[in-house]
């Protein structure tokens, strides 16, 4: 019981540290000390690395949200299949992983939207390794549903419609573990739902920019400098010559 005891109190400091100062800031030594775990190796011995660590937080959130997402395309699928974009970013958005306001302390959303800024390919691989075939699906539903998007268009907008929903879900959660998750901003309007509005909106804007201009970032980048050495001036001496 004791080993089970401390390997969940390891991971409950690792979320809890992770939200508050985000992945990159938080070290194996500071997880110990906030677990209050008596071995200093306690972590290598549980999880081999920081990053086994953050796998092991990450699998068990995909895990859970996997479960919500089948349920929500299989009510789908009895009706014929998603008819909108947006109700397949609803079944996204719903994740109970990510909407938890029952618990003291809330963290999912706001380690998810850490490692996604900061870590997005380590996210994709983890994603691929647990072969999450219900999120592929839905992501492929979207794809179907906007044939005129190019694909890179589409791979891009996806990638910032994560982003986008992450950082909101982060900043909701936030105020809940703060007690002012019942202030104006989050309850003037439906805020979860005019999070779907707003990444569907994303989704499927026209492309106008996005396609036919050049990345104003690239066109600010400053030339490369020249490798060739400045050719000597000619001294004084040299000048007075040339000029008689």
């Amino acid at each position: 019981m004791e080993a089970i005891d401390t390997r969940d109190a390891l991971k409950v400091a690792a979320m809890r540290l992770f939200a508050e100062r985000g992945v990159e800031a938080v070290s194996v030594r500071d997880i110990i000390l906030e677990s209050g775990a008596k071995n200093g190796g306690s972590l290598n011995y549980y999880f081999g690395t920081k990053e086994g660590l953050i796998a092991e937080l990450l699998r068990e959130i995909f895990e859970a949200a996997s479960e919500h997402w089948l349920d929500g395309l299989s009510e789908l699928l009895k009706k014929g299949g998603p008819a909108s974009v947006r109700e397949v970013v609803r079944i996204i958005a719903y994740a109970p992983p990510l909407l938890l306001r029952g618990e003291q302390y809330p963290t999912g959303a706001r380690f998810l939207a850490s490692l996604l800024f900061t870590r997005r390919k380590f996210v994709a691989e983890q994603m691929r390794l647990m072969n999450l075939s219900v999120f592929n699906r839905l992501l492929a539903y979207v794809r179907e549903l906007q044939p005129n998007i190019p694909d890179s268009v589409m791979g891009q907008r996806l990638v910032f419609v994560a982003w986008y929903m992450s950082a909101i879900l982060s900043a909701r959660e936030a105020a809940f573990s703060q007690s002012r998750g019942n202030s104006k901003l989050w309850t003037q309007a439906n805020a979860l739902g005019n999070l779907v509005d707003t990444a569907t909106a994303l989704i499927e804007a026209p492309v106008e920019d996005g396609l036919n201009n050049p990345d104003p970032a690239e066109q600010l980048r400053a030339p490369p400098r020249s490798t060739k050495k400045p050719a000597a001036r000619a001294s004084r001496r040299g000048r007075a010559a040339s000029v008689e």
